[in-house]
């Protein structure tokens, strides 16, 4: 039966255009859940959007996900009901839920709820982007994402995991006044450099950071040997992925 419901998954996943294509999205996955399990384990998914990655830890056996994406607070539209849709084509009796609340409104709401992973694919640098500008000139914009993760700590379980995806500070392309070809919406202005953040969550108690840097997903695993570290992703996508834990 779960065999059956992943089957589905990577099809609904595709023929509703959240992703290019099956082996793309599996060697995507395979890379940011390395050595994740979910397995009865309770899951956020902050910034998920339509609830590609909140279903898929769901499929992964996740007794509990939810998925927050703030529909009022700048995100794509649509987002509530493409993850109903999904949900009601993929299996209604998923344990996941959907809320359009920012990370800040969630962890300050919620009372006996801990969670044992929590997830920020593309989402840590707009959690506050008028912060996360001036994060390393103003102390007022540390403190408030030190404040944030503060709270996001205590909502976690001993051993829990925190993974963070998204696009770093520096890129070449972007340095040298071109648009970077393979991310060229970035405002690139907007975000930091994974080590930075790693500093930020180290002061608040956050442990054993491994930082990887992505690499085209076409490319499979010999891109990832060959073009896996930061200097190829300065000249490319910029891209990076780290874990921590509580």
């Amino acid at each position: 039966m779960l065999k059956t419901v992943k089957s589905n998954f990577f099809d609904l996943a595709i023929d509703r255009k959240m992703y290019s294509n099956k082996p793309n999205l599996a060697f995507r996955l395979n890379y940011i859940f390395e050595g994740v399990n979910f397995v009865n384990k309770t899951v956020l998914d902050v910034g998920g959007g339509a609830g590609l990655l909140t279903f898929y830890a769901a499929v992964k056996g996740a007794k509990k996900v939810v998925c927050l994406e703030p529909e009022f607070d700048g995100s794509n539209s649509g987002m509530i009901e493409k993850f109903k849709e999904f949900k009601s084509a993929l299996a209604t009796s998923f344990p996941i839920e959907h809320l359009p609340l920012t990370l800040q409104d969630y962890v300050g709401q919620i009372k006996d709820e801990s969670y044992d992973i929590v997830l920020l694919h593309n989402s840590i640098n707009h959690l506050d982007e008028e912060a996360c500008i001036s994060f390393l000139e103003k102390e007022s914009s540390y403190n408030t994402y030190k404040e944030i993760f503060t709270a996001v700590y205590s909502k976690m379980s001993k051993g829990g995991k925190l993974i963070v995806a998204d696009c770093s500070r520096d890129n070449f392309l972007n340095a040298i006044g071109m648009k970077c070809y393979f991310n060229p919406t970035i405002e690139w202005h907007k975000h930091q450099r994974p080590e930075t953040w790693v500093s930020l969550l180290k002061e608040i108690g956050f442990r054993k950071p491994v930082i990887k840097w992505s690499t085209p997903n076409k490319l499979g695993k010999p891109g990832r040997v060959l073009m896996g570290n930061s200097f190829m992703s300065y000249l490319t996508q910029s891209h990076f992925k780290f874990t921590m834990e509580k």
